[in-house]
């Protein structure tokens, strides 16, 4: 499986599972009670299971692919982690959809940003499933040196992008691949995969990584610098 074939398999998965939320998030009313909650994450869950069960096999088929690459075969592919529905409910709690649903009046509309953060957060969630099992078969795979940060898609913040410049350096999953000033290690929306790493001279993303690592040594320092390097570029690709 090549690195374009995983991502149109990433994009598959997430299509259905935002087919399936999308008008589910509609019917989130204005200050839900504790059963109503429930029932709406018992309702999205099975949707966002499916998803991650479908980007663990995409992932497993991508780094098996990536394993073979570099004539390493038997590889005992690593279980799907534990995702129990509480899980979707603390992320809605903890991203404050909740808490904003909460806010309004009794016979408000709910806005469409909310709607559109529940899905965002059940995709998250869906997606995790497949980015964590490469960093757990990398962490896991003596073959490996271990993981990188690849964004392969279209939208990507500054700090994805300095993670991408910081390479093959992730063997540990407390160093690697966090969120800007969470604990998280991506942010809702995000385009970026974790890629396995068997040579540093050949990994899916190691172009973008020697152009973001040479773009870091001469526009970086700091990450606001970084952001403004980065914000400076998008505008001029906008205006070309």
């Amino acid at each position: 499986m090549t690195p374009q074939e995983y991502q149109a398999a990433r994009a598959r998965a997430s299509l259905g599972l935002l087919a399936a939320l999308r008008p589910l998030a509609r019917l989130l009313r204005p200050r839900p009670t504790a059963a109503e909650r429930a029932a709406w994450v018992g309702a999205a869950y099975p949707a966002v299971y499916r998803a991650r069960l479908d980007h663990h096999a995409a992932a497993q088929e991508f780094y098996l692919s990536e394993r073979a690459r570099f004539g390493a075969t038997g590889q005992t592919p690593v279980p799907l982690r534990n995702y129990p529905p509480e899980a979707l409910d603390t992320a809605l709690e903890e991203e404050a959809v909740w808490g904003r649903l909460d806010d309004l009046d009794d016979d408000a509309p709910v806005p469409t940003v909310i709607v559109e953060s529940a899905v965002a957060i059940a995709d998250r969630h869906g997606q995790a499933a497949g980015r964590d099992a490469i960093v757990d078969a990398a962490r896991h795979d003596r073959r490996a040196l271990g993981y990188a940060r690849a964004t392969l898609g279209l939208e990507n913040c500054a700090f994805c992008l300095l993670l991408v410049s910081r390479g093959p350096v992730y063997k540990d999953e407390n160093t690697a691949l966090l969120r800007d000033g969470t604990g998280e290690p991506y942010h809702d929306n995000c385009d970026c995969i974790a890629v396995p790493v068997y040579s540093r001279d050949d990994w899916p993303g190691r172009d973008e990584y020697l152009e973001m690592e040479a773009a870091w040594q001469e526009h970086g320092g700091d990450l606001i610098t970084w952001r403004r390097y980065i914000e400076s570029r998008e505008q001029a690709g906008q205006a070309a």
